[in-house]
């Protein structure tokens, strides 16, 4: 499990990607404001160059590493985009998360990811 991320990306093309690797969804932010999914990687991010990722990455990890190398901010979600994943989780366990995950279901996954 692993993608690679480049400017050349539309943020559409990532999002397929992310979600068909990891399984889970991948919202991408131009300042406050979600992409539409047409932009291209390079219209949002702040600075270019290209990133790999591979499942055993936490998924706060992930967010600050895109965060750091292009200045893009992200979010990820469960596969249902229901909910936010925990940080400590790898993105490799993204689809543990339950559709519709309610507060309970959370809590016990944050239990078992939990630090």
């Amino acid at each position: 499990m692993e993608i690679k991320i480049d400017g050349r990306l539309l943020v559409s093309t990532l999002c397929d990607r992310f979600k068909a690797e990891f399984g889970g969804t991948l919202r991408v932010y131009n300042g406050n404001k979600r992409c539409t999914g047409a932009e291209k990687v390079t219209d949002v991010a702040t600075s270019t160059g290209a990133y790999e990722c591979r499942g055993s990455k936490t998924v706060g990890g992930f967010e600050k590493d895109l965060m750091a190398k292009f200045g893009i901010k992200v979010k990820v979600a469960s596969a249902d985009d229901w909910v936010l994943a925990l940080d400590e989780m790898t993105l490799a366990k993204l689809p543990e998360i339950p559709k519709n995950a309610t507060k309970a279901q959370m809590a016990d996954l944050k239990a078992k990811y939990g630090k």
